[in-house]
């Protein structure tokens, strides 16, 4: 059972060191321009077109409790409708 793990573990490790010597090998070949390099005008990213974003709105108040303004016209109309009284 360890034989098989270790095993396993030196195929990954052997595996990715081959995968990046062949992809350093293949991006030095297509610098020089010898033939079996790598096509420069092929995407290497993703080919999606960025979208373009809509302008942002200013945020509003959820509630009209958060709207200072509103609470000011309410302070306002409250004033109006019950002026203070002078205590003796």
């Amino acid at each position: 059972m360890i034989a098989f793990l270790v095993a396993v573990l030196v195929l990954v490790v052997v595996g990715t060191l081959l995968w990046k010597v062949m992809a350093a090998q293949a991006a030095q070949a297509g610098h020089d321009g010898a033939p079996g390099g790598m096509v420069e005008d092929a995407p290497t990213g993703p080919t999606r077109q960025a979208t373009p974003r809509r302008p942002q709105r200013p945020r509003r108040p959820v509630a009209p409790d958060d709207d200072p303004e509103f609470l000011r016209s309410l302070d306002e109309k409250i004033q109006r409708e019950d002026p203070p009284s002078s205590s003796p």
